[in-house]
């Protein structure tokens, strides 16, 4: 039997996630990266929240065909996680989450402390 395991934390880091994630869309700016990706960026106080999808337009010479596409992500061992989102306080990173349409996800960064509370009353 293999052992799994399980952060603590992921509960309330995808609760601060959900809490964020309509307020970028609402009060954000977007913002254009490279690649196939838009970001939405909202800058208020002592916050950075960047949030990003996989649904900008094809780059201009990129491959745009389905089965392309495809043969892409089967070159993965692991599925991608399309969307992501970075939260900064006083200038310090304190959460990062990566996830997909069908509920997998990746909680790659997660500092607790004060900044919870404050993130989850914005």
């Amino acid at each position: 039997m293999a052992l799994r395991l399980v952060s603590s934390g992921n509960g309330s880091a995808l609760a601060i996630r959900d809490h964020l994630i309509p307020l970028v869309r609402k009060r954000g700016a977007l913002e254009v990266q490279r690649d196939s990706v838009r970001r939405v960026t909202l800058r208020a106080d002592a916050w950075v929240i960047e949030h990003w999808t996989p649904f900008n337009d094809p780059m201009p010479g990129e491959a745009s065909s389905p089965g392309y596409r495809r043969a892409l992500q089967r070159q993965h061992t692991e599925p991608d996680l399309p969307y992501g989102l970075d939260v900064w306080h006083a200038g310090v990173k304190v959460l990062s989450v990566l996830w997909a349409d069908d509920g997998a996800f990746e909680v790659s960064d997660f500092v607790r402390g004060g900044w919870e509370a404050e993130a989850l009353a914005l």
